[in-house]
């Protein structure tokens, strides 16, 4: 299934939609292959004003790798439904949608697996709505 994607092609409404699901999510983006942002919904003082420029654009890229890292495996796994870290501070969450990476930033007061699933019904709503049309 080949599905073009831009940032007039519901980006916006899907980063709102899971931003939307828990005041404790600080931030959404939909990063391209390179780690540049398509989509971007962030908390007003949340983690996206303690990162600077380069280090933003670092942990982005980051994502970006890792998620392209692990189809090296799929062959032998699976492809890679969705990606959980966990960190002191925050969980990162990030998953494979089109040719796109949804990142997910959340306090760790969140229940990730409750998240995770929550994330995936909305992505699997659009991509139903994307399939009628």
């Amino acid at each position: 299934m080949s599905i073009i994607h831009d940032n007039h092609f519901g980006f916006d409404a899907l980063c709102s939609d899971i931003a939307n699901l828990d005041k404790d999510i600080e931030l959404v983006a939909v990063l391209n292959h390179k780690g540049r942002v398509i989509e971007i919904k962030t908390r007003e003082e949340g983690i996206d004003k303690a990162l600077t420029i380069q280090k933003r654009e670092m942990f982005f890229m980051q994502c970006v790798l890792q998620t392209s890292m692990n189809r090296d495996h799929d062959d032998e796994f699976g492809k890679v439904k969705s990606s959980i870290l966990e960190r002191e501070r925050f969980t990162t969450l990030s998953f494979e949608f089109a040719n796109y990476v949804i990142l997910v930033v959340s306090r760790p007061s969140l229940n990730p697996i409750q998240l995770k699933n929550n994330i995936l019904e909305k992505m699997n709503s659009i991509r139903k709505v994307e399939l009628v049309q």
